[in-house]
C-alpha cells in the first residue's frame, strides 16, 4: 500500500534507486586554457532530507516487532531489506514465521491482548507472503501457547 502513495507523491525514485544522491561537489572540465572548476552541487542538500522523509514514512509503516528484520541508512537500503524480508513466496520466510507462530508463548507480564496481537502479526505476515493460515488453526496454536 505504501508504493502507490510514494508514486503519487513523486517519492518512489528514492526507494527504487532511480533518484540518486549526487556528489556534493561538481567538477566542470576545463576548456582550452581555462582551469578546472569545482562548485557546490545543490542536489544533495535536497536529496538528503527527502530521502530521510521517505525513510521515516517507511519506518512508520513497520511494526515495532519487525524493526530487527529491516535495516538501511537510506530509504533505498531499507526498501531492499523489506523486499528481502517480506518477498512473496519465500520458503525461508514461511518457515521462519510458522516456526515463530508454533513456538509462541505468552510472556509472564504480557496481557492477553498483546499476546493475541503478536500471534496475529505472524499470521498476517504469512498471509502477506501468500501462505495464509485459517482462523481455526491460528486460534488452536495461540490457545496452546496461552
Amino acid at each position: 500500500m505504501i508504493q502507490p502513495f510514494l508514486i503519487a507523491n513523486n517519492l518512489f525514485g528514492y526507494v527504487d534507486g532511480t533518484i540518486l544522491c549526487l556528489a556534493p561537489l561538481v567538477t566542470t572540465p576545463s576548456k582550452e586554457g581555462d582551469p578546472v572548476t569545482t562548485t557546490s552541487n545543490p542536489i544533495p542538500s535536497i536529496w538528503i532530507p527527502n530521502d530521510a522523509h521517505v525513510h521515516m514514512i517507511l519506518m512508520s509503516t513497520i511494526l515495532e516487532a519487525s524493526f530487527q528484520h529491516v535495516q538501511g541508512t537510506t530509504s533505498h537500503d531499507l526498501w531492499l531489506t523489506l523486499e528481502h524480508a517480506y518477498a512473496p513466496n519465500t520458503s525461508s520466510m514461511e518457515f521462519l514465521l510458522k516456526t515463530q507462530l508454533l513456538k509462541i508463548q505468552m510472556k509472564g507480564d504480557e496481557t492477553s491482548v498483546a499476546y493475541f496481537t503478536r500471534a496475529q502479526e505472524y499470521a498476517t505476515a504469512l498471509a502477506n507472503i501468500g501462505q495464509p493460515m485459517s482462523d481455526k488453526d491460528i486460534v488452536m496454536l495461540v490457545v496452546v501457547g496461552f
